[in-house]
């Protein structure tokens, strides 16, 4: 049965079986790596500055801040193949997670229509990872002629079930006729690319004119990451290889030939933030008894403020 994700502790506390079974996996598959020959090592991937060292780990994996463009990311990612690794096995999806908590992600999804639609040229929409294609379902109710691609075979093959046009399990599977859109939709996804500069780039051949780019990703401006740290769920030491600032999105998206048009902060993860503050020891399913309380501590005050869990972007391929 769907939880009522309005509310933080039920959602969490709904999220935890998924959580201890892709726990299980993790520990299993980092007990099997080669310290030394299964990481590589890396520099800032958006302005390639090479920090001093880790502002903190997470399991085997060594984050850093980069001082230049408040990015942060992994100083030391699996290699490719061990990615895949991970990947291919991986115990849950985003099937579950859409079939969870369809109000929250109805929401989200919503907020992130309505923030690229008055910019729109025409209405081919890509949505690259589309999961379960529960976003495109909401994107053609909107109007929106929806496509996507999905890597995950299990979750491409019920989202055609279910009515969605899936083109492919990566963009080098679309053809030229397949090409033109007007709009590209990375739902995080960006946090997961080694490479986001030359990835964002190679997306300018599938565009239109005047196509745009919508992206949510995680971000390092996010108060709970600020104050949370390895203790947020943002940082998982291995799929999440890269956090953006707002600042770090925009030089990627601008080396890679585009213009931000807008910008938003969403999800506060107010709920985490006071438990973490009222000593609980796991901010995500803590009950306090008295909870931390202060004025700053309200959710639209948060997003609006830029430090919100996640940004919402939408950028146009420049001329």
């Amino acid at each position: 049965m769907p939880v009522d994700t309005t509310n933080q502790l039920a959602l969490h506390n709904a999220r935890k079986s998924q959580l201890d079974r892709s726990s299980l996996y993790i520990e299993t598959f980092l007990a099997g790596l080669d310290p030394m020959g299964d990481h590589a090592r890396v520099a800032c991937p958006t302005c390639h500055h090479q920090p001093d060292g880790p502002l903190f780990k997470k399991r085997k994996g060594e984050y850093a801040h980069c001082p230049q463009c408040d990015h942060i990311f992994l100083l030391n990612p699996l290699a490719p193949e061990k990615l895949i690794s991970f990947y291919t096995n991986y115990p849950t999806s985003s099937l579950e997670w859409h079939q969870n908590e369809s109000d929250f992600y109805r929401r989200i999804y919503q907020r992130g229509i309505k923030l690229f639609s008055p910019h729109c040229s025409g209405s081919r929409l890509l949505d690259i990872g589309c999961s379960s294609g529960y976003f495109l379902s909401i994107a053609a109710q909107e109007g929106l002629d929806a496509f996507g691609i999905e890597p995950n075979a299990q979750e491409a093959r019920y989202a055609v079930t279910n009515g969605i046009k899936v083109i492919g399990s990566t963009i080098d599977d679309l053809s030229p006729d397949e090409q033109g859109f007007d709009v590209i939709s990375l739902w995080d996804v960006l946090e997961h690319i080694r490479e986001p500069v030359s990835y964002v780039a190679n997306l300018r051949n599938l565009l239109s004119n005047k196509g745009l780019v919508f992206v949510q990703v995680p971000t390092s401006d996010s108060l709970a990451a600020r104050i949370l740290r390895d203790d947020c769920n943002m940082f998982d030491g291995i799929e999440h290889l890269t956090l953006f600032s707002s600042r770090s999105l925009d030089i990627a998206f601008d080396k890679a030939g585009f213009s931000c048009l807008v910008k938003q902060s969403v999800i506060s993860e107010v709920h985490a933030i006071r438990n973490y503050l009222s000593y609980q020891a796991d901010p995500y399913i803590a009950t306090p008894v008295s909870p931390f309380e202060a004025a700053f501590l309200d959710a639209d005050s948060l997003e609006n403020s830029g430090l919100g869990y996640k940004i919402q972007a939408v950028y146009r391929l420049n001329p």
